[in-house]
């Protein structure tokens, strides 16, 4: 094969998309992104939730897509396109694992949707929303908090307090003991179910230590698990 041969095959189009192709594609990145979008907002248990990241799931696949369809199978325009999205640099520092799998389905379900392969992206957005809601169920129905305790020096005793979080926690653990020259602070992973009460442990805690002993204790929101 001659290069002028090889060049004509390179930027010749293989493929001849229709308007009705492109028009379903689209339609199924839309209706397979907005699943995506719903199941991230449903399941999100961090501390802020991002409704701008959440969009952005939803153009990646809608933008996936396209790129998909205008590639096709001609292999120059897919080198050339390589080339232009290596120039792309995301400045954005991913804060959750879990939102890096969700970008990979975003760009799965514009993969599927771009190659008309609508059968697999439909069934895998179903299977990952399954195991998404499935994963995201808490059996205990529990809300974690820090439980950050100052007292003076030698003021608390720990078989006393360890008592009191075990009678009015379902789990805790000691993340943190810092002790000062005056003061002693103690940071505890608490997770409580729904019968159990946090203002209920705070009174607890303060009968236990003595609450002219107690300098600070504050219940802080708490996005992590309690193993």
């Amino acid at each position: 094969m001659s290069k002028r041969q090889i060049l004509e095959y390179l930027l010749e189009s293989n493929t001849s998309v229709s308007l009705t192709q492109v028009c379903l594609s689209l339609a199924m990145a839309v209706v397979l992104g907005m699943l995506l979008y719903f199941v991230y907002r449903k399941t999100y248990r961090g501390t802020v939730y991002s409704k701008d990241f959440n969009l952005t799931l939803l153009l990646v696949a809608i933008i996936t897509t396209l790129v998909m369809q205008a590639i096709g199978s001609n292999l120059a325009l897919s080198l050339g396109m390589v080339g232009s999205l290596s120039i792309i640099r995301f400045r954005t520092a991913v804060k959750e694992p879990r939102d890096i799998a969700f970008l990979f389905w975003a760009i799965a379900i514009g993969l599927t949707c771009g190659s008309e392969m609508y059968l697999i992206g439909l069934l895998g957005s179903i299977v990952l929303t399954v195991v998404v809601c499935l994963a995201n169920l808490d059996l205990y129905d529990t809300t974690t908090y820090l439980l950050v305790l100052r007292t003076g020096t030698d003021a608390v005793e720990e078989k006393a307090l360890a008592e009191v979080l075990k009678k009015n926690t379902r789990v805790y653990k000691l993340r943190m003991r810092n002790q000062m020259a005056d003061s002693e602070e103690f940071t505890y992973e608490v997770s409580f179910t729904r019968k159990q009460s946090a203002a209920a442990l705070s009174g607890q805690v303060r009968d236990a230590v003595g609450a002219d002993k107690i300098r600070s204790l504050n219940l802080v929101s708490y996005s992590g698990e309690t193993l």
